[in-house]
């Protein structure tokens, strides 16, 4: 196919318009940034052979060098994109090792370049063809007329005879004069006045009349990783992620200042609506029950602690903080910390809470999905339960004109409370942000012309621990993976790249790299069934559950789900060491009175049991002999060991830990201590005995869950290094 083709391409129901720049689906436009654009016009251009990675990196990005994420991050935009063919086949098929393959066919569609002109009728009679306007994503918009009442694709760009029927709406009142009454006439003037307020009506449900971001300015310059706490509208307060500290900076940029306050791990909340005060969090005791919350008067420097808390946000008038407990409660008090009571019990983790400022409804993130709820504890349910355009749901803020509430996924989402005719239901979200960027916690300004976020380039270097020099060192030559583990006998290994999420199986020194899966699964806690021919690995289903997968190792095959009717999230596998069995952790849904515990899944018989007295219990781990399981609790404080033979736990008093994993010969676990004092430790199951591994103070680190910690076959620690960026920014709304 030619380079250089100027003609409509069609394929699988979609249809693309090089000169306008537009992607259509059976002549509903669809969007795309002009990267993805380009990916796929380059695709199309070369659809008889597979294209390269290396080919794609060198045209879409001539004049930079950039990581393979990138092009990963726009194939998994355009796969998205392109997901509403009915013929179920893959459009953009990958091909292992190689690259990828425009994989259905295409036609194309000869277009008249004299067909380009629009020509209408107006209200007052005339027939002249109206003088066309460019506006966005290159689209011909008759001046006068807006482009929604406008049909896309090729009928609204047709000529003489054809326009009559090829424009819609088109409108020749003065030839209707000449047959009808001045009652008619009035009578035909309303329903054209109607139409047009439905055509308007329907544009703006279709998010034609969203805001968008028009820029984006850098305020801090310091890469650091950063958590956005909340804004006063002349400074930003936000924590120092690295330094284990609070700090603020003007909202125009400028030195980032540190705030001396006298708790210990503080993390900034929001700012009260009077601007005068700042929650504060502590996490000196990890997100258990010793997390505290407290209250910073800004002016004065006055620090007092109202209770226990994981997050919080303040009432609409900020005279209540709604606040979320380390075992899922949802309470309220007094901005004082007076008056405390408990409104729900929802369960799980959850944070980014906020309360909307007509103070009807309270939203909040539960194990990274929105739900909602009464100030009054009734009405929980879910906020999006059919989207599924994102898999985290992590966290949100509304606007302060209550109109729009934004999400981030990595991405930032906008959703339009009740839209006009008394329409109170939420929309579907928009997308505000696109490319490799990742955004977080998005705040709104108080004047709602800003947003302003934390963006991160996300990128990591896998790293080992040398015992020699004490120091953490490339390893298999630095990729950027997590959840690296080996095969019992250590001649292959698994990863998932950081941040595709893509799962890999290679020989020990990475050579020969297989790929496994592709976006949007997302593999998490990958490991080895002890023959190696199958891996396990935790990933979010289109119901936006944490499900278990097996899949062959051989890249033979899809994953398939252990419990393909079980609707409760499921985390954390391990094999038995015969390969029998899987044990794994469960979540209770929302709302729901089961508390979390441990069960094990029998391959022979499909189904799974509960271990007893497990409730509470996560990220559970066979040891090596068969003969225990070992479980953190729930508030990440110790460890607990369950004996299979005689069905009892044992305490085993770690202190705050992360990422247990048992040494090969079953003697120690490791785990990271990543609260205050961070390092890599060993505990001896025997006796208790600790030992300090390796000192993580002032480590950057990175990953899914912030923190990653593996063992290679000589049970030396390897982690992922962030060798991302990380910044402050102001985005600014532009009403459209």
């Amino acid at each position: 196919m030619s380079n250089d083709l100027k003609n409509l391409v069609a394929f699988e129901g979609y249809e693309v318009d090089r000169a306008r720049w537009q992607l259509r689906w059976r002549d509903e436009p669809l969007l795309l940034n002009r990267k993805t654009f380009d990916l796929l016009i380059y695709l199309l251009d070369h659809a008889d052979r597979v294209v390269g990675k290396d080919e794609l990196l060198r045209i879409l990005w001539p004049e930079s060098f950039v990581g393979e994420s990138n092009l990963t991050q726009h194939i998994f935009l355009l796969r998205k994109t392109l997901s509403r063919h009915e013929s179920g086949r893959k459009i953009i098929e990958t091909i292992p090792g190689r690259g990828y393959r425009f994989a259905v066919p295409v036609e194309i569609e000869p277009q008249n370049d004299s067909e380009e002109r629009v020509e209408l009728a107006f209200l007052d009679g005339a027939s002249e063809p109206a003088d066309p306007t460019v506006v966005e994503n290159g689209a011909i918009e008759p001046k006068g007329v807006p482009v929604h009442l406008q049909r896309p694709g090729r009928e609204a760009s047709q000529t003489s005879a054809k326009s009559a029927s090829a424009v819609a709406p088109r409108f020749n009142l003065e030839r209707s004069a000449n047959r009808t009454s001045p009652a008619k006439r009035w009578l035909l003037s309303i329903a054209v006045a109607l139409l047009l307020l439905a055509f308007y009506l329907a544009a703006r449900w279709n998010g034609l009349a969203h805001p968008r971001i028009s820029a984006y300015t850098q305020i801090t310059h310091d890469g650091r990783a950063k958590s956005i706490g909340g804004t006063d509208g002349s400074r930003i307060y936000f924590t120092e992620l690295e330094k284990s500290g609070v700090a603020q900076v003007s909202v125009s940029g400028g030195p980032v200042e540190p705030i001396q306050l006298a708790v210990k791990e503080p993390w900034s909340g929001g700012v009260s609506p009077d601007g005068s005060t700042l929650l504060i969090v502590s996490q000196a005791g990890g997100q258990g029950p010793a997390a505290s919350l407290w209250s910073f008067h800004l002016v004065g420097g006055s620090l007092r602690q109202l209770g226990n808390a994981v997050t919080a946000a303040w009432s609409p008038d900020g005279q209540k903080i709604i606040y979320a407990s380390a075992n899922g409660e949802l309470l309220v008090m007094r901005r004082d910390g007076s008056d405390a009571h408990r409104i729900a019990s929802p369960g799980g983790y959850v944070n980014s809470i906020a309360w909307s400022p007509r103070e009807e409804t309270i939203r909040f993130s539960r194990d990274d999905l929105l739900w909602q709820i009464s100030p009054d504890g009734s009405n929980l349910r879910q906020l999006l339960p059919a989207w599924s355009k994102s898999p985290t749901q992590s966290s949100a803020a509304w606007a302060p004109d209550g109109r729009f509430f934004f999400v981030a996924d990595g991405q930032i989402w906008l959703l339009e409370e009740g839209r006009g005719l008394g329409l109170r239901e939420t929309a579907n979200p928009v997308q505000l942000t696109f490319g490799p960027t990742v955004w977080d916690r998005p705040i709104p300004s108080p004047d709602g012309k800003k947003i302003f976020a934390s963006g991160r380039t996300r990128r990591g270097e896998l790293v080992r621990f040398d015992k020699k020099s004490t120091q953490f060192t490339p390893f298999l030559s630095g990729i950027s993976a997590e959840f690296v583990t080996f095969s019992r006998d250590g001649k292959t290994v698994a990863y998932v790249s950081y941040p595709e999420g893509i799962l890999w199986r290679a020989n020990p020194d990475g050579s020969n790299p297989v790929q496994l899966t592709e976006p949007p699964a997302y593999p998490k806690s990958v490991c080895w069934s002890p023959d190696g021919s199958r891996l396990a690995f935790v990933s979010r289903t289109a119901d936006n559950v944490d499900e278990i997968f097996v899949i062959a190792s051989d890249g033979t095959g899809k994953p398939q789900r252990i419990l393909s009717r079980d609707r409760q999230p499921e985390t954390d596998p391990t094999w038995s060491p015969d390969g029998r069995k899987l044990a794994f952790a469960t979540a209770p849904n929302v709302g729901a009175s089961a508390k979390s515990n441990l069960r094990i899944f029998d391959f022979a018989t499909g189904k799974a049991d509960a271990i007893p007295a497990s409730d509470g219990l996560v990220v559970p781990h066979w040891s090596p002999d068969g003969r225990v399981i070992a479980a953190m609790t729930l508030d990440a404080e110790s460890l607990r060991l369950f004996d299979l033979s005689a069905g009892s736990w044992t305490n085993l008093d770690t202190g705050a830990v992360a990422f247990p994993e048992w040494s090969h010969d079953g003697r120690w676990i490791y785990y990271v201590r990543w609260t205050a004092d961070p390092a890599v430790l060993r505990i001896r199951v025997a006796d208790g005995a600790q030992e300090n591994v390796a000192d993580l103070k002032g480590a950057r680190y990175t990953g899914t869950f912030t923190l990653w910690m593996g063992l290679d076959p000589t049970d030396t620690p390897m982690m992922l290094r962030d060798e991302g960026t990380d910044d402050i920014y102001a985005l600014t709304l532009e009403q459209k």
